[in-house]
């Protein structure tokens, strides 16, 4: 017996069973709002998700990150830094260009405590700034999104 015929045969289905699997995805359906607003609404709610960024050391939040969006993503990173895969091949004359752009990320995706780009760049150390940068590049691992540096 072929794949194909062994297939169709172990999960053939009556017409009344396949009458009720119908009747059972429509009722399914129904339970789903279909109304628009609400469906924007519900949409906004979940594009506007903040997550923590948490301390390794003691497992303490220190602030809570909004996801970018992707057309955010791309103003955030500048195309220039986009053709890097990794940050110690960008040359020091492009990475000088960019310095404060890590802090302008901070102030528009960090929304509690929220402060401007000056604000993190004189209270964000090295490690925070790592962290930061960790964080968000988990992020869209675990999206399944290559993301290279910003």
């Amino acid at each position: 017996m072929s794949e194909k015929s062994s297939f169709i045969k172990k999960h053939a289905k009556t017409s009344e069973e396949i009458k009720k699997d119908i009747q059972q995805m429509e009722k399914a359906k129904e339970q789903y709002t279909q109304d628009v607003s609400a469906l924007e609404a519900n949409l906004k709610s979940f594009n506007e998700a903040l997550d923590p960024l948490v301390n390794p050391a003691n497992d303490e939040v220190l602030c809570w990150i909004r996801r970018p969006s992707q057309s955010e993503w791309e103003q955030l990173v500048p195309p220039e830094l986009m053709k890097y895969r990794e940050l110690e091949t960008i040359p020091a004359e492009v990475l000088a260009k960019y310095t404060d752009q890590q802090f302008e990320m901070m102030a528009k995706l960090i929304e509690k405590p929220k402060h401007d780009a000056k604000w993190w760049k004189e209270h964000a150390n090295l490690i925070f700034q790592e962290l930061f940068q960790i964080h968000l590049i988990d992020v869209y691992r675990k999206l399944g999104i290559a993301v290279e540096n910003f």
